[in-house]
């Protein structure tokens, strides 16, 4: 379903000279590149849910967001389903499904559900069709007496279920999902991990799931690809890295990993 080959992303990140003055700057401009992602190469079946995994600034984000053709790899090629991802074919945007738990996909000062529309009809679905379907997601993620408030006065753990009704309107086959229940209580995690394994059991969705929450990943993906400074240094089964290692817990093995940055 996913094929991700020798792919390397680089940004020109716009610096300031401390030998210049402030307004020499304004006018000269140097630059610096930053490798974002270093040669990464990895595939995923259909039906597979992976975990992305990773410290702060180790390229996960950026490898979503080349999947979901918001950035152009600047080496290497992606294949998903068929797809060219950064050509944003429209039957390739039917198949995927997008969250970023830092960047709201909803329109703030309206309610959710006026947003669920403007996305229904985007997809072509009709009205009926598209009160069915929140309604079904509404009640299996508790958010039902929600749908009319504004998002703006959602906490942070209400606005990512009404994040992630959006993206399933239109029942995508592939889903990325950056950090899904960050600003989730303990029992509002365990719903939702709910939630996702039974939308994957009944649509057989291919998904890459990332998370600094170490049980997101535990109790969802059989497979993970553990990722340093932009290099995958880990890919295959968790069951294989437990075993390989000598901790019980599962945080601890890939603390152990990333501290030891080889690729195993």
């Amino acid at each position: 379903m996913i094929e991700v080959h020798h792919v390397i992303k680089r940004y020109k990140v716009k610096q300031q000279s401390e030998s210049k003055s402030w307004f020499s700057n304004l006018f000269k401009n140097e630059y610096k590149t930053i490798t974002a992602v270093q040669d990464i190469s990895f595939h995923i079946e259909k039906g597979e849910m992976v975990g992305l995994i990773g410290l702060n600034g180790a390229g996960k984000t950026t490898t979503l967001k080349m999947l979901a053709g918001l950035i152009h790899p600047t080496e290497g090629w992606i294949d998903v389903n068929g797809f060219v991802p950064k050509e944003l074919k429209k039957d390739y945007l039917k198949e995927i499904g997008l969250v970023m738990g830092n960047k709201s996909q909803l329109w703030w000062d309206i309610s959710a559900y006026d947003s669920f529309e403007l996305e229904g009809h985007i997809y072509g679905l009709k009205e009926k069709e598209i009160e069915q379907k929140v309604k079904e997601l509404a009640a299996l993620l508790d958010v039902m007496n929600l749908l009319r408030t504004p998002v703006r006065k959602l906490s942070l753990g209400e606005r990512m279920k009404m994040e992630l009704i959006l993206v399933l309107l239109h029942e995508p086959s592939i889903l990325l999902l950056d950090e899904p229940t960050i600003g989730l209580d303990i029992i509002s995690q365990n719903k939702l991990r709910e939630f996702i394994k039974l939308y994957n059991k009944e649509h057989q969705a291919t998904m890459i799931i990332t998370s600094h929450n170490m049980k997101d990943i535990e109790q969802l993906c059989e497979k993970v690809i553990v990722i340093d400074h932009g290099t995958v240094i880990y890919d295959g089964q968790i069951e294989n890295l437990k075993t390989y290692s000598q901790e019980e817990d599962f945080e601890e093995i890939i603390a152990k990993l990333l501290e030891g940055g080889q690729t195993r």
